[in-house]
């Protein structure tokens, strides 16, 4: 199957405001794509809309004026809360808000691709691979188990084009200090102690950059449709590791004080992506180490 040049394909990247969107539209404006933001959270402009995916209403009449050929849906509540109160309006952004997007694509041949996570394999055997049930261990993971076989069957009922990326661990420049590593960084910088678990917890870090690779990949390429693929380097760096490595860059007074916090209920501790298969179908390689990102995220925080 020959590859699909991405100059001048209409793209919406739903989400396209947040932390990877931002990454992702620039990098598909390089490729000379024309490019629509959907998000809840944007200035309106011709190429972006103000809409929120739980109107379905609203979704459908953006989606049905652009008429696009390809549609990547990266918007979702996250949280990492292993309480089921916030269940439901997480399911409400997460699944009925990608089942309105699938719905707006009526009449449109598009490409659907969606950012899932590795959070879906949960207590499975890692490395973990895309033949694996799905063993979701949060709200967050159910919804986005449910997300994948809702495009899944919509998709297949419906005769649509469609990919799931599960997406492991990434990190990057500017990141949001919420998530591990830049609150890491950020707190070091501050010169304050970072505390945190023993860090005996083993995970697959990607660089944003790679991550944007991937999904640009994946749009490029026929033999993706209908699959499912983990978008993850392979390769397994324990948390005290990780920290270590950035203590080690900073040259700070401040510590990483491990052992501080006691670990989760149903911690996950080997969370490893196997990359076979999106190696095999699009040549998707991650070229960023974890030390060179490592790296260019502390130069560039």
């Amino acid at each position: 199957m020959g590859n699909i040049d991405l100059k001048n394909k209409k793209i919406i990247v739903v989400g396209g405001n947040g932390y990877l969107g931002q990454f992702l539209v620039k990098k598909l404006k390089k490729q000379g794509a024309l490019v629509y933001i959907i998000s809840r959270h944007c200035e309106p402009s011709p190429n972006n809309f103000t809409v929120d995916i739980t109107n379905f209403t609203e979704t459908y009449n953006v989606i049905q004026q652009i008429q696009p050929d390809i549609i990547y849906h990266l918007a979702a509540s996250i949280s990492r809360n292993r309480d089921f109160s916030i269940y439901e309006n997480m399911a409400k952004v997460n699944v009925q808000g990608s089942l309105n997007v699938l719905k707006s694509l009526k009449n449109i041949d598009a490409h659907f691709v969606y950012t899932s996570s590795s959070e879906v394999y949960g207590n499975n055997t890692s490395p973990f691979h895309e033949n694996q049930i799905p063993q979701p261990v949060s709200p967050y993971s159910l919804t986005k188990t449910n997300a994948e076989v809702l495009i899944k069957t919509y998709c297949n009922i419906n005769n649509k084009k469609y990919t799931n990326l599960r997406v492991f661990n990434f990190y990057g420049e500017c990141m949001p200090e919420d998530f591990f590593i830049p609150q890491m960084i950020e707190t070091l910088k501050r010169g304050e102690d970072f505390n945190m678990t023993k860090g005996e917890q083993v995970r697959d870090f990607l660089y944003v950059g790679d991550v944007v690779d991937a999904l640009i990949l994946t749009a490029q390429r026929k033999d993706t449709y209908g699959e499912t693929m983990n978008v993850c380097s392979g390769k397994g760096t324990q948390l005290s590791q990780l920290a270590k490595a950035v203590n080690n860059t900073m040259k700070t007074e401040a510590k990483i004080v491990l052992g501080a916090i006691p670990y989760r209920d149903n911690e996950v501790w080997e969370m490893i992506g196997d990359k076979s298969k999106i190696k095999r179908i699009t040549g998707f390689e991650p070229k960023t180490s974890i030390e060179a990102g490592i790296e260019i995220v502390i130069n560039n925080s």
